[in-house]
């Protein structure tokens, strides 16, 4: 607690000191909220090039940076949350009066079920705030350095890799083989494989627009596919291991697959309700890839394009300002492993790629339900540039 209300206090501390120089030109833009739910957590992010700086505003009023974003974020359990963007574009004080409703949307500490037709579900599973150390001293390099990385609002996983049942709500599930075009198993409980990065997201597209139209979503909560932090945060659910516990009763990988891919949910879940983490498919996450975690974001769920340059010295490379690009945009990131890769695949910190395009059998994946996933401009998620002198 005391720690928390240091870095309130420090960051309210931070946004009067960079309001000091325009107090001689004019009164410096501030803000106080009202919401009509008592208790409801208000909160004030800040978007600088350096990262985001989030405050608890409560009844505060609160010095702002002229011509600085800022989102506003206001939630309570049962109600629709709020959110607003905001440039600090106008001179002294802006009252704002927020009023919630409640909302039909999850609960922070319940499981959220989409009724499909058919009698098919989909089962999410609520994923809480929290961080967490992200990658692994004792894998590849492209698992460092690593690092904490926060989440600062809450996110829904579902419980299982999407079923071919499940993906058949949205078209007709893909047909896979394997060496000699010996086909792989079709069955309503084996997870769906053999679809790209694009097929992946447009399913949760279709999920979103198919549960607004019905009116089973409130506008802001989208359906969508996990950063990788999101991915490992949730596959680890606390642990701090290369697995999320006994890798044999909770994964299939080449040793106990059976070469092949088999139902969801037929090993032991992980501390947070999540099955098939470790194995069966692949899973397809939303972010390009990137080589290693060199000035990634700390921030889980920060979407959107980032910069990755380094120009290296010269005498490293034999070459003038080579530039290296750690980002490629022409590869997807995959987790958890699959049913025909071992073990150490399937680790809680173990990354992989694939060029977007590639429809192969035993890549899959899972959907997360989150509200407003942010979507920072690229300014705010530039990586540092490493120049030699």
């Amino acid at each position: 607690m005391n720690k928390m209300i240091g870095f309130v206090a420090a960051l309210l501390m931070g946004f009067s000191s960079i309001n000091a120089a325009a107090q001689s030109n004019g009164k410096p833009p501030s803000l106080k909220v009202a919401c009509s739910v008592l208790a409801a957590d208000i909160m004030l992010t800040m978007h600088t090039t350096e990262g985001d700086k989030t405050a608890s505003l409560g009844s505060s009023t609160v010095p702002l940076k002229p011509g600085m974003r800022y989102t506003l974020n206001i939630t309570k359990s049962g109600y629709s949350p709020y959110r607003k963007s905001l440039t600090a574009n106008w001179e002294g004080l802006r009252q704002l009066s927020v009023v919630m409703e409640e909302g039909i949307g999850p609960d922070v500490s319940e499981t959220w079920v989409v009724d499909l037709e058919d009698n098919v579900t989909i089962e999410f599973m609520p994923i809480p705030t929290g961080s967490f150390t992200m990658g692994s001293e004792n894998g590849t390099d492209d698992e460092l350095p690593v690092r904490p990385v926060s989440f600062s609002q809450p996110f829904w996983m579902a419980k299982t890799e999407v079923t071919q049942q499940q993906y058949g709500q949205f078209k007709k599930p893909p047909q896979t083989f394997k060496k000699k075009k010996v086909p792989m198993p079709m069955s309503a409980e084996l997870p769906v494989a053999g679809v790209n990065w694009k097929d992946a997201m447009d399913y949760c597209r279709w999920l979103t627009t198919n549960e607004r139209a019905m009116g089973r979503l409130p506008e802001g909560y989208v359906y969508t596919l996990p950063t990788e932090a999101e991915w490992e945060y949730a596959c680890r659910a606390g642990t701090t291991d290369e697995y999320a516990g006994d890798v044999r009763s909770m994964g299939w990988f080449n040793k106990n697959s059976s070469d092949r891919t088999n139902p969801v949910a037929s090993k032991n879940a992980n501390a947070w309700g999540l099955y098939d983490m470790h194995g069966n498919v692949w899973e397809w996450c939303d972010d390009d890839w990137y080589s290693n975690y060199l000035n990634a974001p700390l921030d889980g769920s920060q979407r959107g394009l980032a910069l990755n340059e380094y120009h290296l010295p010269t005498e490293q490379w034999g070459m003038e300002g080579q530039t290296i690009r750690l980002r490629n945009k022409n590869l997807r990131v995959v987790r958890g492993g699959s049913w025909n890769y071992p073990a150490s695949a399937c680790r809680s910190a173990n990354r992989f790629y694939h060029n977007p395009g590639d429809k192969l059998n035993y890549l899959g994946f899972r959907p997360i339900l989150i509200w407003n996933p942010p979507q920072p401009s690229l300014e705010v998620t530039r990586r540092i540039k490493l120049t030699a002198e």
